[in-house]
């Protein structure tokens, strides 16, 4: 099975280098989409790659202005796909994601009764709790509205494979990327299993704001109505 690692990239230069050294110890081909950077993150991971890791696999794609982190993840997906991938493992730029989780995703995706793998934190450790409480939230509202539990709804460390791109296909531009992905689970009952992935919370601040979170339940609403 021929599996990508896609990481999409948004001012993380404090932390993409170390994401991408130690992305690269599993030989995966990693493609790197740049989502309008301000801080040099692509230039200082194309640098990282010729100078350094002299690794031919990992691939770096810019988008000119910042289209969001979903615009990212499909830009990587269709990329990946068009050259060979049976499988795609999304992962963030911000190191909160052990690269050693990579072997259980890869061998989630070896058994082929699933779709998609998502991962799931542990939390009740270390996560802030206006996250906890809203992931939770999340997770209750997927099941009422969509009629699927998943622990962990907003976890970007995920995988999905080339058929299950094709039914979970998301419109999401930006952070409703995770919870449209998980709405279209439900709605096309596609088959998903669960994984457990640890987590480092650099920044407790920094990700989904509070106007991101009601602009995603505002669409999840509207996914309801729509989604076919």
């Amino acid at each position: 099975m021929k599996i990508f690692v896609v990481i999409p990239l948004f001012n993380e230069k404090k932390h993409i280098a170390s994401v991408i050294k130690n992305v690269s110890k599993y030989k995966l081909p990693i493609v790197v989409v740049d989502d309008g950077s301000t801080d040099g993150s692509g230039l200082k991971i194309i640098a990282l790659r010729d100078k350094e890791l002299r690794n031919k696999n990992v691939t770096v794609l810019t988008h000119r202005i910042n289209l969001g982190k979903g615009a990212a993840m499909k830009t990587g997906a269709d990329y990946a796909f068009s050259r060979g991938a049976d499988a795609v493992i999304f992962m963030d730029s911000d190191g909160q994601h052990e690269a050693s989780d990579l072997l259980k995703f890869i061998d989630a995706l070896k058994d082929d009764r699933y779709d998609v793998i998502l991962g799931s934190r542990n939390l009740n450790y270390g996560v802030p709790l206006v996250r906890f409480l809203g992931n939770k939230f999340a997770s209750v509202l997927m099941v009422l509205l969509f009629k699927v539990y998943v622990s962990d709804v907003i976890c970007g460390f995920r995988a999905i494979t080339k058929d299950g791109y094709k039914k979970v296909k998301w419109d999401s531009d930006g952070y409703g990327v995770e919870t449209e992905m998980v709405a279209r689970i439900g709605k096309n009952k596609t088959k998903f299993s669960e994984i457990p992935v640890q987590t480092i919370y650099h920044d407790v601040v920094k990700g989904v704001t509070l106007l991101d979170a009601f602009e995603v339940l505002g669409n999840v609403v509207k996914w309801k109505l729509t989604l076919k």
